[in-house]
């Protein structure tokens, strides 16, 4: 059996709740008697009569139903959780003292967070049901008649006196008062049940109308989700929220800790999400890494085995010469397409140094005029008068900054013009941006 939930058959909880009365089984779970009747019906399980004790106990004779059986066997077993079995109960399994509370029986002097409100709520005009209501942090979040403002505040003025005495600390926040230990906190509110009647009209079928009676009672709310802990106090037949504060304190200090450790576990899962996500992208990187080397290798593979080919190409023209079988076309030029040939299987072969290019073909020649000479558009040759450029040779020696600042950054795509008049010398651009 778990340490957090209570399991039980239904024929358990039958044979108990025809043993003792249903007000002496349900503190065993937790529940008041009306919840244990709640948890009876949802599972088909019959309950004594009203009278039955009665009738029992002067030996009149009763009858006991048999427990029906049931087609849903998901009903067969009842979880009742552990949370909340005692309201003060400590986790080393003692009981806490139940705090005494005392509410004052007038407002003098009240905590500043009332008083913000007494003043709020009294300014206030009630709305359709007649509840005083206000959207404001200094009103706390209150909703009741005037006739039950007083009380709701000396209420609450209670238990934040009592919370502030044990080195909590409490404050206005739009869902209610807060009441937190350090940073950790949950908000309560107290409202007011009303009474809804419709209006008898006769005339009227589609809309109805209706008037709303105070009914003068109470309830405390805790705001939030607890996972089973206690969240609403309200005025009954007898119990009135005064004589339960003491309760409603030990839960808040149930809440708090619950508060703080989703607070903590939250905490603790984003941490473990971001060791995960740091890993995730540094596996990422690996394989982005990987996939590159992959690539580099399959094309220093390529590159091998197309020097491979080429030299094993030129070693069987050589023999085909030397045995002459076959002769060149051109003989004059051959010699210096050999060792070309020889340099250009050695530029791409990846485990091989490559050599300086032997040149083939005849150089282009590259020919240096003066400024003047050359065609220019009318604003290039503002700007090389400006700069005091004197020939080719001079301009080609300019970087980009150079160019501004001799000749004006107005001209933006001077450098432009500059490297397409070169490249049309002669000179070599290769390295220069055309932009």
């Amino acid at each position: 059996m778990s340490d957090e939930v209570l399991i039980v058959s239904r024929r358990e909880l039958f044979d108990e709740v025809w043993s003792d009365p249903m007000t002496k089984v349900a503190p065993k779970y937790g529940l008041s008697d009306v919840g244990l009747a709640k948890v009876c019906k949802k599972h088909q399980i019959p309950r004594p009569p009203v009278g039955y004790w009665a009738k029992l106990e002067h030996g009149k004779a009763t009858s006991k139903p048999e427990l029906p059986e049931l087609d849903e066997s998901d009903l067969e077993e009842i979880r009742f959780f552990r949370v909340g079995f005692d309201a003060g109960a400590e986790p080393n399994g003692t009981k806490a003292e139940v705090p005494d509370i005392v509410v004052k029986e007038d407002l003098r002097k009240p905590h500043r967070l009332i008083d913000q409100a007494r003043a709020k709520l009294r300014a206030e005009q009630p709305n359709d049901r007649g509840l005083l209501h206000a959207n404001s942090k200094s009103c706390l979040n209150i909703s009741v008649t005037k006739k039950s403002l007083s009380r709701a505040l000396r209420i609450l003025d209670a238990l934040m006196r009592y919370w502030e005495s044990v080195d909590g600390t409490v404050s206005a926040c739009e869902s209610g008062a807060r009441f937190c230990r350090d940073d950790d906190g949950v908000s309560i509110s107290i409202s007011e049940q009303i009474r809804r009647h419709e209006k008898p009209n006769e005339r009227r079928y589609y809309f109805k109308e209706f008037t709303y009676e105070a009914t003068g009672k109470l309830t405390l709310s805790i705001d939030g989700w607890g996972d089973g802990l206690r969240k609403n106090w309200s005025d009954g037949k007898v119990q009135r929220l005064e004589s339960v504060l003491g309760n409603v304190a030990l839960n808040l200090e149930k809440w708090v800790i619950h508060v703080r450790d989703r607070r903590l576990d939250n905490e603790c899962e984003s941490r473990q999400k971001q060791a995960a996500e740091k890993i995730r992208e540094a596996r990422k990187a690996n394989m982005a890494r990987e996939s590159e080397r992959i690539k580099n290798l399959d094309s220093c593979v390529d590159a091998w085995v197309r020097a491979t080919q080429i030299r094993g190409y030129l070693s069987a023209l050589d023999a085909k010469l030397a045995a002459n079988e076959v002769t060149p076309t051109d003989p004059d030029h051959f010699p210096k397409w050999r060792q070309w040939a020889q340099w250009y299987a050695d530029s791409v072969c990846p485990v091989t140094p490559t050599p300086t290019r032997p040149e083939i073909d005849e150089p282009i020649a590259r020919t240096n005029k003066r400024i003047k000479e050359l065609d220019l558009t009318s604003k290039a040759r503002r700007a090389f008068e400006q700069g005091q450029v004197g020939n080719t040779d001079e301009l080609a020696r300019l970087t980009r900054e150079e160019l501004k600042q001799r000749c004006g950054d107005r001209h933006w795509n001077l450098y432009s013009e500059v490297t397409q008049i070169l490249e049309g010398l002669g000179y070599d651009v290769s390295d220069r941006s055309r932009w």
